[in-house]
């Protein structure tokens, strides 16, 4: 459809006459409908402060109004072969018919992206199927209710998932400023462990997996169903979660970023925490042996429990993060400065290359700046250490 149709099509379905929308968008009685007129037969293209304004008017989202050039059955399939070659998307026989699928693992877009267009994908069906398959004596309505929904794409989603998390905030968030006022703040990764692992033991069941941008930035996720946040089985499972919270809170204090979505699907609502700070993401390893040695443990004989206990200790210690540090580097575009005196040159080039033994999706490159310096009377050397990752 052109631009011009779009507009035709959403000003019928809501009764409007093209003066009316006119006037709605700003336009004065004598020239609104001739305004219209001619932004519907696609003789004049309305400028983004129109467009805007005709979104405004006719109650949907922007991307309604969007450029799409598909003119043909052609043009369709290869958008589907677009959708091939980027979004993974797959087309399956079963039974007969013709299943198309998103795959995670065979797209050049995150995990999350196509998590979200596979969520799109559900939604889209259940309201086709909801609308268009009810039988009524009015299936005029029906398909006028469908077309509105799809006007409103994906706006609607938005403010449904918008309304789940200030459900989740309403109930957690006094918890939690209660359990800030006495509880210590985490400083290792070891510490911010030992919760997650209560939290597991505690009964919530939530996924762990890692994620990553165009940019490279590497995030450590947690998705959890929120039915079983908001009603949580029992009482431990609330106070975990809490704990979690407010360990996320205390990241945040240190300056990470932590970002939270809602998706849709046909097991339920759920929200994902996304920390952003790519050293984390060593840790999504051991926290998925965590559940699953919880999860067996019942089933588990003695010696297969201390095997495990014995190398999740070792783990555990090996690379014990300084979260506080970690996330000041990471978030100073990479940029790590210290002073040292110069009898301390064997300890600064011990943390340069401490630096770089870590691994890491980016290279480094260090600048040493001597400088004379005086001090007490007495004239001492140091040097500047400046690791530049990029």
């Amino acid at each position: 459809m052109t631009l011009g149709e779009k507009i035709r099509k959403y000003r019928l379905l809501h009764n409007l006459r093209q003066k009316d929308l006119g006037m709605m968008v700003g336009f004065s009685s004598s020239t609104a409908d001739s305004r219209i007129r001619k932004y519907e037969g696609d003789l004049m293209a309305p400028k983004s402060e129109i467009r805007n304004k005709l979104v405004q008017a006719l109650d949907v989202d922007p991307s309604a109004l969007s450029d799409i050039d598909i003119h043909s059955i052609e043009d369709v399939v290869r958008t589907f072969f677009f959708m091939e070659e980027y979004l993974g998307f797959e087309i399956e026989s079963f039974n007969s018919d013709q299943l198309s699928l998103f795959n995670k693992e065979k797209t050049y877009y995150s995990k999350w992206d196509i998590s979200t267009l596979n969520s799109y994908m559900y939604i889209w069906y259940e309201q086709k199927k909801n609308l268009l398959n009810i039988k009524n004596d009015n299936q005029e309505d029906s398909n006028k209710e469908y077309e509105l929904w799809k006007s409103r794409f994906p706006r609607d989603i938005y403010t449904y998932w918008n309304s789940l998390i200030e459900k989740i905030d309403a109930y957690y968030t006094p918890l939690v400023d209660a359990l800030s006022l006495n509880k210590p703040k985490i400083v290792y990764s070891s510490e911010f462990l030992t919760q997650i692992r209560s939290m597991i033991q505690s009964g919530l069941v939530f996924e762990v997996d890692t994620d990553s941008s165009p940019k490279n930035k590497g995030y450590l996720t947690f998705t959890f169903q929120i039915s079983d946040l908001l009603l949580p089985k029992t009482k431990e499972i609330e106070n975990q979660f809490v704990e979690f919270l407010n360990n996320l809170k205390t990241l945040q204090g240190y300056e990470m970023s932590i970002e939270r979505k809602v998706l849709t699907s046909n097991a339920g609502n759920t929200i994902t925490y996304f920390l952003l700070l790519n050293p984390l993401m060593t840790k999504y390893t051991i926290i998925e042996e965590l559940i699953e040695f919880e999860n067996n443990k019942p089933e588990m004989n003695d010696f297969s429990k201390e095997m495990f206990e014995s190398k999740f200790k070792k783990e555990f210690h090996s690379y014990n993060l300084n979260l506080p540090e970690e996330i000041n580097v990471y978030y100073n575009n990479g940029q790590y400065s210290t002073l040292v005196d110069t009898e301390g040159f064997q300890t600064a080039k011990s943390l340069y290359l401490r630096a770089f033994s870590r691994v890491r999706m980016f290279r480094g490159k260090a600048h040493f700046n001597q400088r004379g310096k005086n001090h007490f009377s007495s004239y001492t050397h140091s040097i500047t250490i400046k690791l530049e990752f990029y």
